[in-house]
């Protein structure tokens, strides 16, 4: 999952971020049947880079993933 504009902003910084975006997803349902979805939280990711800029980045991402699973209909974790 991702945005080639989004991932350019820290690939001009680091091409290995490439390791990371698009963001790696996986949505499924648990025993219940109920849907879930797993995702590495960006901020965590990007700030490994020791880059300022590549961290702003993951946090604005972590925040358009809360947005996300809002408008999904579920919970956005509180670290987000």
């Amino acid at each position: 999952m991702g945005n080639h504009t989004i991932a350019e902003r820290m690939f001009r910084h680091d091409l290995s971020v490439m390791l990371h975006a698009p963001l790696r997803t996986l949505l499924y349902a648990d025993p219940d049947g109920d849907t879930k979805l797993a995702v590495d939280q960006p901020s965590l990711l990007f700030a490994s880079y020791g880059n300022p800029r590549i961290a702003d980045v993951g946090r604005e991402l972590d925040t358009l993933l809360a947005r996300l699973i809002t408008l999904l209909g579920g919970d956005a974790p509180p670290h987000l």
